[in-house]
């Protein structure tokens, strides 16, 4: 819980009713990396920018959708002085629904653990989810480390500065990973 308040406080989240906030178009101002934060930032760098984000499932050996008129928005700026990477989810797009689901991310690299550290709260989830991420071999993976949940992983991957994925895996009956979802994003061009 200390960890919830610390992070409410540090985003200058409001505790306003949500009707009662302003919905704001793409993001254009996305702050930069502190001139000393780790080089490593640059490694969630493609999650800066506002994107809408199409879903998939694996079927059959190969993706099935994207589910048409089902997408959601993912938007990630530096904050914490610029020490971090804070993104934003919503599903659906809150142009869409402004009672939409969201939850926002707080992403800083450890050094002296090699990896990332992140905390994830959302709406209805109850409970702040800590989660891990760390370049092996050449791929960025994350994991869940609170609450424990062992048969989870996913991985990002880039196309290009305009587009970007996260691949869910979970393990199946013979404990081998395979591939469930995948979140596609596609860049909100700022006006």
């Amino acid at each position: 819980m200390k960890k919830l308040v610390l992070m409410i406080a540090c985003l200058g989240l409001s505790v306003a009713p949500l009707a009662a906030q302003e919905l704001a178009p793409p993001r254009c101002e996305y702050g930069s990396p502190h001139a000393n934060a780790p080089a490593e930032l640059s490694q969630f760098g493609f999650l800066i920018g506002d994107y809408k984000i199409s879903f998939y499932a694996w079927r059959d050996g190969k993706w099935a959708g994207p589910q048409p008129g089902n997408y959601a928005r993912w938007n990630g700026y530096y904050g914490l002085g610029g020490m971090a990477i804070i993104d934003e989810w919503f599903h659906p797009d809150p142009a869409t629904d402004i009672d939409a689901p969201r939850g926002v991310n707080v992403r800083m690299y450890d050094p002296e653990a090699g990896e990332w550290d992140m905390m994830w709260v959302a709406t209805g989830a109850h409970q702040v989810q800590d989660l891990r991420a760390k370049v092996q071999d050449g791929v960025l993976w994350m994991w869940q480390v609170y609450p424990d949940r062992p048969n989870f992983k996913a991985r990002f991957d880039v196309t290009d500065e305009d587009h970007w994925a996260r691949v869910s895996y979970i393990k199946n009956d013979s404990g081998e990973w395979v591939k469930q979802f995948k979140l596609a994003a596609e860049r909100i061009p700022c006006e």
